[in-house]
């Protein structure tokens, strides 16, 4: 994508939703800065009745009056407009945030989840400041110099063109600067997802890599990709110093040849540049007040430029993750009840789609009560069976059958009411365990669930009991022991199906022995269950076997 697309892509996904309450806002904030030359007159005018001899407070109490009136109404108005821009900005980052978190769970995109996670934390806040900063710098910048230039040449043609040759180059500049800016900001929230899922991967990985020794080279691997990202962040902080001392510099000049001019002027040392009488005290002090205000806006605007890069890259992580090819389950993931009618289940010419690969599964018939292994060498498709099964995995073609109906949009939520999964990978949410364990909210005992999956032993070792919190990854408990809770879960679920994914691997022997236990004594409770495995032992103690072929 072009980056002139991308900007019109941002303009249409960001800004249009919250349009016209950025028009408001610059509107007002426009309207705040045009007070500003009233005030400045009012300054002026006192300060050239001092010099006229006139008394001191003949001018100043009225002066004073409309100086301090224009700065409250001015204060009252910045701040009724930046409620609005804060507003539209929380709004944005809202509805951004919330689309992007119900499309994760429901359909998966292949970017990690440190990735998405650290677009929904970091990233997405940066919308805030090009929100509540650019667009309204935009409108301020498009009109108060204009305003401002203009009353410099009703006064002076010389400090008008002034200001007028000075202006012109800032803008230019700053988009010079700009280009660059954009390039570093991406560069910058492209190193901060990277560094998220290197982080990820460690943490996952954390048993692993104390047992291989090799604590130190992660922590040197995470120090250099924290080097990177700091390396990233100076980019953009230099690019942004540079564009302010650019700016700086140009308004400096700027004001500096109007102050000088206005001096020559009072001395009498120029005898051009007035509209046929020449300068008063009045007039070149209400030039010098307003000359810096000519610039404010430009500043704001060089500020808010980089809010603006930073914008339209969280923008491209956005579209790029909106590109990535993605696995929809089927149905809409509502808890409603279970499908009625006694447990079947048929797979017949199924194939399913795994990330645009069509993954075919094996013909198979399971009823009530029954125990099935799907064997097999890795990748040929005995957890992509298992999440079709579950309607996690969309068909390309062929049929599932369950409880006598079609495997469809329709049934598939009533359907997952019927099951228990027992995932490869444990998954614990910032939940205590009782609550965990408690899947449907009944407040059920647990223990009765954590005895038929040997787990109950677990639970009481633990230092709070069911209300432990173990954290992501089930920090305090072993693989077998997530498992056996997993299982417990299961067990909880009331569902008369259990699908297992792996459960006795990378487990010592005792301790798969625990496991395969478990889930002969829910058989034994009239579940049905379906496991993927590589255990010959656990595949053996099943009722029957079926290898998928490469």
């Amino acid at each position: 994508m072009s980056a002139t697309s991308q900007r019109q892509r941002a303009k249409e996904r960001i800004i249009a939703p919250v349009a016209r309450d950025l028009r408001i806002a610059g509107a007002l904030s426009v309207f705040a800065g045009a007070l500003w030359p009233v005030q400045a007159a009012a300054i002026a005018w006192a300060v050239a009745g001092w010099t006229q001899g006139l008394p001191p407070m003949e001018r100043a109490w009225p002066a004073a009056v409309v100086f301090v009136a224009c700065g409250v109404v001015r204060a009252a108005i910045e701040h009724h407009s930046g409620g609005i821009l804060f507003r539209a900005a929380d709004r944005t980052i809202a509805r951004e945030r919330a689309a992007l978190i119900q499309r994760e769970a429901r359909a998966s995109a292949a970017e990690g989840s440190a990735s998405v996670a650290s677009l929904v934390v970091q990233k997405l806040p940066l919308l805030g400041p090009w929100i509540t900063r650019y667009h309204v710098a935009m409108m301020r910048v498009s009109i108060l110099p204009l305003l401002l230039v203009a009353l410099a040449f009703w006064i002076s043609w010389v400090a008008g063109l002034v200001l007028l040759v000075a202006g012109p180059l800032i803008p230019v500049f700053m988009a010079l600067v700009g280009m660059a800016a954009e390039d570093a900001s991406r560069r910058q929230m492209d190193e901060i997802g990277s560094m998220n899922d290197m982080l990820m991967d460690r943490l996952s990985a954390m048993l692993d890599i104390r047992l291989l020794g090799a604590a130190d080279r992660a922590a040197e691997d995470f120090s250099e990709r924290a080097e990177t990202l700091r390396e990233r962040t100076m980019e953009v902080l230099r690019i942004a110093f540079l564009s302010s001392t650019v700016l700086e510099l140009f308004s400096a000049i700027g004001v500096a040849m109007v102050a000088v001019f206005v001096g020559f002027m009072l001395l009498g040392a120029v005898g051009y540049g007035f509209w046929g009488t020449p300068l008063t005290l009045g007039e070149g002090l209400f030039l010098l007040l307003i000359a810096p205000d000519f610039f404010q806006p430009m500043r704001d605007l060089a500020a808010a430029w980089h809010d603006r890069a930073a914008g339209y890259a969280v923008v491209a992580d956005l579209d790029a993750l909106d590109a990535e090819e993605r696995i929809p389950f089927v149905g809409e993931g509502r808890a409603i009840a279970p499908l009625p009618g006694p447990l079947s289940l048929e797979l017949k010419g199924a194939v399913a789609v795994l990330r645009g690969v069509d993954v075919a599964l094996p013909d198979l018939a399971l009823k009530a009560g029954e125990t099935l292994a799907l064997t097999g060498p890795s990748g040929v498709g005995k957890s992509t069976a298992l999440a079709a099964i579950a309607g996690l995995a969309p068909l390309r073609s062929g049929r599932i059958s369950v409880c006598g109906a079609t495997l469809d949009a329709a049934t598939a939520d009533a359907w997952r009411a019927r099951l228990a999964l027992v995932p490869q990978r444990p998954h614990f949410p910032d939940l205590s365990l009782g609550e965990w364990l408690d899947v449907r909210g009944t407040g059920a005992d647990p223990w009765h669930a954590l005895r038929l999956a040997d787990a109950e032993g677990i639970v009481e070792r633990l230092p709070e009991g069911l209300a432990t919190r173990l954290g992501e990854t089930g920090g305090g408990v072993s693989g077998g022991e997530a498992r056996r809770l997993m299982i417990a879960r299961a067990v909880m679920a009331g569902g008369d199906l259990v699908l297992a994914d792996e459960p006795t691997a990378d487990l010592d022997s005792e301790t798969a022995e625990r496991i395969i236990a478990a889930l002969k004594r829910l058989n034994a409770e009239g579940r049905a269950v379906i496991v993927a495995t590589h255990d010959p032992v656990l595949a053996a103690v099943m009722d029957r076997q079926l290898e998928i072929a490469p």
